[in-house]
């Protein structure tokens, strides 16, 4: 297939004194905490349901690259505070239906004329001006992650995954965060109520987690599918301890209180 570029020219950042500001506390935006790749949620008016946009911004080089929909897409950008221009942008032109072409148009018209950036959590904003134009979230690695556990006192992940499901859950400060996502991409992330997490670390204090490593299944029905493999992971202070495999639903006789408690949480945020 014929791919030919489009050079959509350079973007003037103006400025935005009157933006209004957002209620909730936005990161102190710079390279490092912009980088990464961010799906686009919310275009305008119109939630991103059946198409998939995506932006990545490039650490220590000040790149981007993307997806439009149908189209990969490249430039650079500088950023100051949080006011953003983006310069050289061009994409692949492969030809795929009016729809798509529209909308993908429209995309890289909307990243060319937003002026500012808002990073709150892991939702970032894009302004232009005072109207914020795109809505995207960030994709979450295994590399950030493991970035946030190292700044948590305790930390809690529970991994089940069969040839059909994979069930994935984070506990650490307040927050609980489930995907079912095996490329860890995509979560939902729920409050842990504080009673919760002062059983949690009850729970935890009571194992040697010098033996976690040591301990054995009780029963072996995931050696022939019958049962998901499942993992019990606990960070607490720098030190990570996670134990073999066992079945999902029969965990080692140690730990059986500290996993149906995990369970159990996560049944009662995704009830609520």
């Amino acid at each position: 297939m014929k791919i030919l570029l489009s050079i959509f020219g350079f973007l003037v950042i103006t400025n935005s004194c009157n933006s209004k500001k957002n209620t909730m506390d936005a990161k102190s935006l710079d390279q490092d905490s912009l980088a990464g790749g961010y799906v686009i949620k919310e275009m305008g008016d119109e939630i991103m349901k059946d198409q998939t946009l995506k932006i990545t911004f490039e650490a220590n080089s000040n790149k981007i690259t993307g997806f439009g929909g149908c189209n990969s897409f490249f430039g650079t950008y500088t950023l100051e505070d949080s006011k953003i221009s983006f310069s050289d942008i061009a994409s692949s032109k492969m030809f795929c239906g009016k729809d798509i072409g529209l909308m993908e148009r429209n995309f890289f018209s909307t990243i060319k004329k937003s002026n500012r950036l808002e990073l709150i959590d892991n939702q970032l904003l894009f302004h232009a001006d005072d109207i914020v134009v795109i809505k995207a979230e960030k994709v979450v690695t295994e590399k950030s992650i493991k970035k946030a556990i190292s700044n948590s006192d305790l930390v809690i992940i529970y991994k089940a995954l069969s040839r059909g499901s994979f069930d994935f859950i984070k506990i650490s400060d307040s927050k609980i965060s489930l995907s079912s996502d095996r490329e860890l991409k995509e979560f939902n992330d729920y409050s842990c109520s504080n009673e919760d997490q002062n059983q949690l670390e009850e729970l935890v204090n009571q194992l040697n987690l010098e033996n976690l490593e040591k301990l054995e299944a009780p029963t072996d029905k995931r050696l022939f599918d019958g049962a998901p493999i499942a993992t019990l992971t606990i960070i607490k202070n720098g030190m990570e301890k996670t134990t073999q495999s066992f079945d999902h639903g029969h965990p080692p006789e140690e730990i059986k209180a500290l996993v149906n408690k995990v369970l159990s949480i996560k049944e009662i945020v995704t009830k609520q």
